[in-house]
């Protein structure tokens, strides 16, 4: 070929291959201007779905303010706790959170383990019956759900074994939620179901060596001297009867010199409400402080694993970044939507459609989100370290 032609040929290529780069470059931007447009179609009708379902209209029983709620996390840095009386802001927290739980999560307001094919009912399942079968209680055994929420996993446990259960929670929209949601069932679930407004650190009004069983479902997590709450469920159990505490606690790979893990902690305790929290050991030094015996003690967590091994879905999977699908998809949790949902709760709440308070409260609920999340995904933190536990019979 002459060097002319040659020229030409390659000049041509040249032209071809830039024509070629410039189309896929249009061809991505168009991909991704495509995919923002159905993420934001699709939280906008998530937001009005939110709207015309009433969940954002009276979600604050009680005026509660978020401001107000934040400031006793003022001094947090990492894993400190916050300055006020535990139950307090317990009660506080769930005014604020209980809808956007609801709407987000379920009526159980826990995690759980599953197949990465499964959907989130799944490792709710999971959990409950894993309590169900450690308390080791049958039908209308007296059983207490001790930070009860708005009772989802004592159905769960009453459908799984027909123990009579005794919900404890500190704050009075869970009581009527719960019964709402309880009132819809079978006279047989009814018959079963109980809720008593208490605080769980200095209980009240039940009767002392009469329940067959406790479990606490990530509910201690709302108090730093979790010995206080397990003495209260030791003198209300019978001799020989069991504790099934599932706990929030740091693991080993907890660093707390490690500043992104003090940021995810301060994040977590504020955004979900809880106290400081405690290693492994501290937390099982508590419930022997309490008087149980402790019968045994893991990772829950680390179950998934062993069950599904890499076909696991781990428990924090579902509020980090990943690539929906539908088989298991959570939607109202997934980051894409809820972290869309402050800046979409502002408009409505200009327009007067929501409180203002509603929004703050979006970021605060996406703050514990992500720094929980975080943590599990950095390996310092579980929510459900179980342990197995008795009251001696002496």
């Amino acid at each position: 070929m002459a060097p002319q032609q040659a020229g030409s040929a390659a000049l041509a290529a040249a032209k071809q291959s830039e024509a070629a780069q410039k189309s896929e470059a249009k061809k991505e931007k168009s991909s991704s201007w495509s995919m923002f447009r159905i993420l934001f179609i699709l939280v906008i009708g998530v937001g009005l779905a939110m709207v015309k379902s009433g969940f954002v209209i009276s979600f604050t029983p009680g005026d509660e303010d978020v401001t107000n709620f934040s400031k006793v996390y003022g001094g947090v840095k990492g894993n400190d706790q916050h300055s006020a009386y535990d139950a307090d802001v317990a009660r506080s927290f769930y005014n604020l959170a209980n809808e956007f739980y609801e709407y987000g999560w379920g009526d159980s307001f826990h995690f759980g383990f599953r197949r990465k094919t499964e959907p989130h009912s799944v490792s709710i399942r999971n959990s409950q019956n894993f309590i169900a079968q450690k308390l080791m209680v049958g039908d209308m055994a007296n059983v207490l759900d001790i930070g009860c929420g708005i009772g989802g996993p004592m159905r769960g446990v009453v459908r799984a074994t027909g123990a009579n259960v005794t919900g404890l929670t500190i704050n009075p929209y869970q009581i009527k939620r719960g019964r709402e949601i309880t009132s819809e069932l079978s006279p047989w679930m009814q018959a079963r179901c109980h809720f008593s407004l208490q605080d769980y650190l200095k209980v009240e009004g039940l009767p002392e060596d009469h329940y067959d069983g406790a479990f606490y479902m990530e509910s201690s997590l709302h108090c730093e001297n979790r010995t206080q709450t397990f003495k209260e469920a030791f003198r209300l159990l019978k001799p020989g009867a069991r504790l099934v505490a599932m706990e929030y606690l740091t693991l080993p790979g907890w660093d707390p010199k490690n500043a992104e893990h003090q940021e995810l902690m301060r994040q977590h305790l504020h955004g979900n409400g809880a106290a400081k929290t405690p290693s492994i050991e501290e937390d099982l030094a508590m419930v022997r402080a309490a008087g149980f015996e402790i019968i045994e003690h893991f990772d829950y967590m680390d179950l998934g694993n062993d069950i599904y091994g890499e076909e696991n879905w781990p428990w924090w999977a579902d509020l980090q970044p990943h690539m929906p699908d539908p088989r298991r998809l959570l939607l109202p949790a997934h980051p894409y939507v809820r972290w869309m949902q402050p800046t979409i709760l502002g408009f409505l709440a200009k327009v007067g459609l929501v409180p203002e308070n509603v929004p703050k409260t979006a970021s605060v609920m996406n703050e514990g989100a992500d720094g929980l999340s975080g943590l599990g995904r950095v390996g310092a933190l579980t929510p459900q370290y179980y342990i197995g536990a008795r009251k001696p019979l002496k």
